[in-house]
């Protein structure tokens, strides 16, 4: 699970700086912020490098355009996942998700390549996911968002959140095994 650089109301802070056309205010939030949002976007994209790397610049885009309309409430970094998640989905309802050929590139040992057929199993099972439910996995795994921000984040009920990731960590276990998705939820 990652640990975010910044917190809701220092994103907060940084948006009403976009807001006001403080470029170095963008460049902080994509410094802070960058790299989680494309780990979300990779595996929303069932593992599509090049998408994800372009969704996410794509975000900070949207960032810097919608910043003007935001209203701060402790929610920065919740805002900058909708439109990261909002473009994934829209990406996903244009093309089916990619997953890259991971033994083009593979070292010739056999611990990276089992490590590397986990990641691509990873992969599939994320993509075998509805929409809803890889984006909710990842918000919850990469991301790192509690069920209840999830819930907030994208103004659901908390109890359709928790049925949701509950019924993708199902799909999750029976297709990548029993050991898979332990953590807590809260």
């Amino acid at each position: 699970m990652s640990v975010s650089a910044i917190d809701g109301r220092a994103a907060d802070a940084l948006i009403l700086r976009i807001a006001q056309r403080d470029m170095s205010a963008l460049e902080s939030l994509y410094n802070a912020m960058y790299r989680e949002i494309y780990g979300y976007l990779f595996s929303m994209l069932g593992g599509d490098r090049s998408g994800a790397e372009d969704l996410a610049q794509d975000t900070f885009v949207r960032v810097w355009k919608y910043a003007p309309k935001f209203s701060p409430m402790g929610q920065g970094r919740a805002w900058v996942y909708r439109i990261a998640g909002r473009l994934a989905l829209n990406a996903l309802g244009n093309r089916s998700p990619c997953t890259e050929e991971l033994t083009d590139s593979i070292p010739d040992s056999s611990d990276v390549e089992e490590r590397a057929l986990d990641a691509q199993a990873a992969a599939q099972a994320l993509a075998a996911l509805t929409p809803d439910e890889r984006e909710i996995v990842t918000l919850h795994a990469v991301a790192g968002l509690s069920l209840r921000e999830i819930a907030e984040m994208t103004g659901r009920p908390l109890g359709t959140i928790k049925w949701k990731h509950a019924e993708a960590i199902k799909k999750l276990r029976s297709l990548l095994g029993e050991g898979f998705g332990r953590e807590g939820t809260e």
